[in-house]
């Protein structure tokens, strides 16, 4: 975990304190079959605009922000606004460009399809 102040934040000349938030690594369960990689990753309060997923050279990033939800004055604080943060190395073979991502009750599902050159399949033996 990671809580820092940054006192490196200049802006006219004078040097400001900033706070930054929290960064943990999200809970993830990784399942393989025969088509795709599928990755399950807790990310409790996080909503669709606050997640990004990149695959740049065989690195997958899923960066995801909690947002704090606050309704009125806080009075206990037991689960505070934070970022998730996991990095992976991708084997190849997966096909970037079907990578599906959804986010469904506080878990973002990632299918990661393998390509068709690494499937294995049969081979039909004829009679000679």
């Amino acid at each position: 975990m990671a809580n820092q102040t940054d006192l490196a934040n200049r802006s006219n000349g004078r040097i400001e304190a900033v706070q930054q938030r929290e960064t943990i690594a999200p809970v993830v369960d990784v399942y393989e079959n025969v088509d795709e990689l599928l990755l399950l990753v807790d990310v409790p309060g996080a909503t669709n605009d606050g997640i990004e997923v990149q695959l740049d050279k065989g690195q997958l990033t899923i960066l995801a922000k909690r947002q704090e939800d606050a309704p009125g004055p806080l009075l206990a604080a037991e689960y505070r606004a934070h970022d998730y943060l996991r990095v992976f190395s991708v084997p190849q073979g997966i096909d970037p460009s079907k990578i599906d991502a959804q986010l469904s009750g506080g878990v973002l599902r990632l299918r990661l399809p393998k390509s068709e050159s690494v499937k294995p399949r049969r081979i039909e033996v004829r009679q000679g």
